[in-house]
This record gives structure tokens, C-alpha cells and sequence, in this order.
């Protein structure tokens, strides 16, 4: 994809589709065709760009069952591989042709079913319908209630359903959805809540339970009785009584995990897909993936009801026993961080002590290969194999943000920069020195303190703007306000001067907003506040000390 087009290369990077002349290019189907769209207009072409179906239809389908939808003046119909209208535009909707050989069609807000040939199988005369991509049902809506129907157009039940339940499935590595397919088909009837078999049979009756939810993929299903649920199976025998008052699936890293979370009122309870329990009556757990001999597999960090910490795997066997205050994520390595009596060690997943626990800290992340250890109040770094990398020779050491193999240390009561061999790149010589900043000048420079006063100076230790300031406040890279016995200037980032410092006070109306340059300063001078460019050329005079200082109020 380029600036707004799209175009193929081959293995080799060599254009064989160049950018610049299709708004849209799709994948090439097992056919060899590429749909494809140029202009406002949409057709297909193969990848020596010959036209296979042309760029005349307001909108076109993949092709499904060997047939795509086409639109032109507002309404659909379909075609086939070569282009030929194989039924004529006269739908008011997009569909596709399942392997029932059934497309859903819509006209006058009225709904139903053709076949491949654009025969009404079912009429359409319905409010709604659906089908799904591996049932040989659908199902249509008429006059608020739902009824079966198979794809010969046989009607199956009678219209007596509030809703008909579909469920997501994949099917030999192909996603859908289905009716049956996971297991017993969700129904409800009259505010009650039942499930059929495939055969539209009631397998489990109206009311037994006060709610249910659809059969998932490893079919089995969340139901509830008397506000307490618990889990069936696709035979409908409970496989986990109704004891919890909830019973979800939690999130895990922005997505829905498969495992069950049971909560009452004083503990949770973990359940793998299945519904086995894996834990039971703890107060809190985090997902991890730990190796365990030569492979990562799922544990959980479970705090116990006691408060303690430890580890079980899937299948709830303890690996790490409940006798630690803190237990960090193993992120997949076989090392973990623990905590105990205010103490911190490692400990490998076969509960061996791998260092001790006796460290004031030690601090690690998911993309770092080292520890940070804090011990008898000096810093060290070791890395995940154990081996030293820097001595204990530090008050502090923290990862640069912008180089991960880089260390802002802390030496004598001073800050410099080191690398990983622990050769310095920044002298020891500041009392302060920032990391990330989330409102500065990017990746390449440090705020520094020296002397009590502020400066600004490279990541290789090069002076930008020299530690004599008594304050620095930087808005972008040409406005970055300083003073200097008692008087306020401006200055860019390579220090050429903007404002003269002969004011009491500077403020940039753009404080915060980034990437957009101040060209007017509110500045005060013998007692009044004016407005001047960035020529230091007076714009307002005469502003209320009041209405300003209100404005800038955050910034004192």
C-alpha cells in the first residue's frame, strides 16, 4: 500500500503491479483474480493487469459458491467469473452465497432466500433472517418471533421464538458461525431461556434455568439458577453446579481469555476451558508463561486467601509453593522475582532459590536481559543467565530510555551516563539527570542539574544549554524559557536567543501542546503583563495581572 493505492511486488521487491493506479487491490484468489477497485468503480483484473471482470460496478463481492455480488444504480445481483449477470440487480442488500447454495436478500425492508440461479426459495416477505457458514438452517422473522427453516425452504418449527442464538466457530482452520455445531442451539421464549438439539428437539427445558449463554467452542456453556451459575455440557448435564455469583471469562493482554473466573463473595475460582477447576478460593492471580523444563506453558500467580504468593501451572499443579509476599511475571524465562519479609531473590521454576533473597530490590522488564539489583544499598547488574555485568559499585543505575544498554548512574552522589562494560560516556557530575520526559525534546538530550542550576546537554554529554539557569521549562525546540538572577528569557534548542532576559516572568501560550511553535509570550515588566512576538516586538500592552496569572496558574 502507497499514498492511497496499492500495487503487487514480487519475492525480489521488483513492482509488477505498480502503486499509483488502483485505490484497492485485494489478494489472488485460488482463480488468479484480483479484485480490485480504480477510481469510484470496482472490476477484477489478473496480475498482468488484464481486465477479467470490468471497472463498471458502484460495488463488487469476493466470490463466493463461484458468484459475487455486483451493485449498479443502488441495487444488487450477481455475477459469475466471467463477468456474465447471472442474476439481474434488484436486491437492496450484499450477500453472499453459503454452501447451502442460499444467498439472504433483501427488497422493500423484507427479507429471504434465492438459490444460485436467483429462484425465491424462500419468499421474501419476511422482517429478518439469518443463516449461518456451516448450517444447512436459517432462520426468518416474522411478526416479532423466530422459526427454523431448512435450505429447501421447508419450514421446520412453527414462529414461536424471541431470539435464535448464533455462536462463533472454526472449522479446519475456517472462522464462521453456526447453530449446532458447538453444541445445544441457544433459545429463548417468553422471557425464558431453553436449548435445542440439532434436530430442533427441546433437550433442555424453558425456565429450568434463569439465563444461559451461547456453547463455545469447547462446547460448554455458562448458566444460571436462583443468581448463582455454573457451567453445562453439550448434553446438558451440569458439569459445574450453579455455586458462583459470577462466572465469566476475564481478559487477558486486550482479548477474552478461554479460562472461567468464578467469583463469590470472599474468593474467586479459576476453571481451565474445559470447566475443571485449576484453583480454588484465592483472592487474585496474573496470567504468565513460564519454561518449564524444555517448553513455555501457561501458569498463573495466584495470591492465596492467606495474602501469600505462589505459582500453579494449567492444570493446578503448584510449582512455586504459597510462601512469598510478591511473586513477579516469568514472561517466559525459567527465573522469576520474589519477595519475602521485605526482601527480594530469584527463583527458577522448579522452586530453587537462583539468587538470594536478600536484596533491597531487583528490578528486570519483559525486553531486558538483565536484573537491577539493589544490595546493602549499592547497584548492580547481572544478566538472566546470573553472570555479572556491572559491579556493585553504584548508588542507582536506571536503563536509558532511549538505549536499553545504556545506564544513567549514580556515582559519589553524582549522575553520568555509562554503557554496559561500564565505560563512562557523561562524566559524574550532575546532582540530577532526567530519563524520559514526556514533554521534551526527544531521545537525544538530558535535562541536567549542576550547582543547583539547569541545563541541557546531549545523550554523548555535549553541552546544548549550559547548567547556569535557575529554572528551564521547555515547549518545543524553538521555546524553551529559562531564567537567570531573577530574570526570565528565551532561547531555542541550540540555544540562539529569542527573548532577552530582561523580564520578571515568561509564559507560552502553548505550554503542553506539542509540535506547535509559540510566536506570542506573555511577559511581565516593571510590574505589567504584555504580549510580545517571537521578535520580542510588543502585539498587546497593558493586560490584567489578574486574567493572566488565572491563565497561567497550572504553570506555578
Amino acid at each position: 500500500m502507497g499514498e492511497n493505492s496499492w500495487g503487487y511486488n514480487d519475492e525480489k521487491g521488483n513492482s509488477i503491479i505498480p502503486l499509483g493506479k488502483y485505490k484497492f487491490l485485494n489478494l489472488i484468489d485460488e482463480k488468479g483474480m484480483i479484485y480490485a477497485q480504480k477510481g469510484t468503480k470496482y472490476g477484477y483484473i489478473d496480475i498482468h493487469e488484464n481486465i477479467v471482470i470490468p471497472f463498471e460496478y458502484d460495488a463488487l463481492g469476493i466470490f463466493s459458491e463461484e458468484l459475487a455480488f455486483a451493485k449498479k444504480n443502488n441495487k444488487y445481483g450477481y455475477i459469475n467469473r466471467n463477468g456474465e449477470i447471472i442474476i439481474p440487480t434488484q436486491f437492496d442488500n450484499e450477500s453472499y452465497f453459503q454452501k447451502t447454495g442460499l444467498a439472504l436478500v433483501k427488497k422493500r425492508n423484507l427479507q429471504g432466500f434465492i438459490n444460485k440461479k436467483g429462484k425465491e426459495i424462500i419468499p421474501i416477505i419476511y422482517q429478518n433472517a439469518h443463516n449461518t457458514t456451516f448450517d444447512s438452517l436459517v432462520i426468518l422473522c416474522k411478526n416479532q418471533k423466530w422459526a427454523f427453516y431448512d435450505s429447501f425452504g421447508k419450514q421446520k418449527t412453527d414462529f414461536i421464538y424471541d431470539e435464535i442464538a448464533l455462536t462463533d466457530i472454526n472449522l479446519k482452520g475456517i472462522e464462521g458461525d453456526t447453530f449446532w455445531k458447538n453444541g445445544l442451539i441457544l433459545v429463548r421464549k417468553n422471557d425464558q431461556t431453553g436449548y435445542l438439539d440439532k434436530n430442533l428437539k427441546e433437550a433442555i427445558p424453558f425456565g429450568k434455568y434463569d439465563s444461559g449463554e451461547k456453547f463455545n467452542q469447547n462446547r460448554i456453556a455458562i448458566i444460571s439458577k436462583n443468581h448463582k451459575y455454573g457451567i453445562i455440557n453439550e448434553f446438558g448435564k451440569e458439569i459445574l453446579k450453579p455455586e458462583y455469583d459470577t462466572l465469566e471469562h476475564p481478559e487477558e493482554d486486550y482479548h477474552e481469555s478461554e479460562i472461567f473466573e468464578g467469583k463469590n463473595k470472599n474468593y474467586i475460582t479459576l476453571l481451565d476451558k474445559h470447566g475443571n477447576k485449576i484453583y480454588d478460593k484465592i483472592k487474585g492471580y496474573t496470567f504468565d508463561f513460564s519454561r518449564l523444563g524444555n517448553t513455555v506453558k501457561r501458569v498463573y500467580i495466584i495470591r492465596n486467601l492467606k495474602n501469600q504468593c505462589g505459582v500453579v501451572d494449567g492444570e493446578g499443579k503448584v510449582i512455586i509453593p504459597f510462601i512469598y509476599d510478591e511473586i513477579q511475571d516469568f514472561n517466559g524465562t525459567v527465573n522469576t522475582i520474589v519477595k519475602l519479609k521485605k526482601k527480594f531473590g530469584l527463583v527458577n521454576s522448579d522452586n530453587k532459590i537462583v539468587y538470594p533473597i536478600e536484596c533491597e530490590s531487583i528490578t528486570t522488564w519483559k525486553d531486558l536481559d538483565y536484573y537491577i539489583i539493589n544490595k546493602n544499598n549499592t547497584v548492580g547488574i547481572i544478566d538472566k543467565n546470573l553472570k555479572s555485568i556491572l559491579k556493585f559499585d553504584y548508588q542507582d543505575l536506571s536503563p536509558c530510555f532511549y538505549d536499553k544498554n545504556r545506564f544513567i548512574a549514580k556515582k559519589d552522589n553524582k549522575y553520568g551516563v555509562i554503557d554496559r562494560l561500564g565505560r563512562t560516556i557523561i562524566p559524574f557530575e550532575y546532582s540530577e539527570m532526567s530519563n524520559w520526559v514526556e514533554y521534551g525534546p526527544g531521545s537525544n538530550y538530558h535535562f541536567v542539574i549542576k550547582n543547583n542550576k539547569n541545563g541541557l546537554i546531549t545523550k554523548e554529554g555535549k553541552i546544548v544549554i549550559p547548567a547556569i539557569y535557575d529554572s528551564l521549562f521547555y515547549n518545543d525546540d524553538n521555546t524553551i524559557i529559562l531564567s537567570k538572577n531573577g530574570k526570565y528569557g528565551v532561547v531555542t534548542i541550540h540555544n540562539k536567543n529569542v527573548i532577552p532576559f530582561e523580564y520578571e516572568k515568561i509564559y507560552s501560550d502553548l505550554a503542553f501542546v506539542p509540535d506547535r511553535n509559540a510566536n506570542e509570550f506573555y511577559v511581565l515588566k516593571n510590574g505589567k503583563y504584555f504580549i510580545v512576538d517571537n521578535k520580542n516586538k510588543i502585539i498587546k500592552a497593558n493586560l490584567s495581572k489578574k486574567e493572566v496569572e488565572d491563565k497561567f496558574s497550572y504553570l506555578n
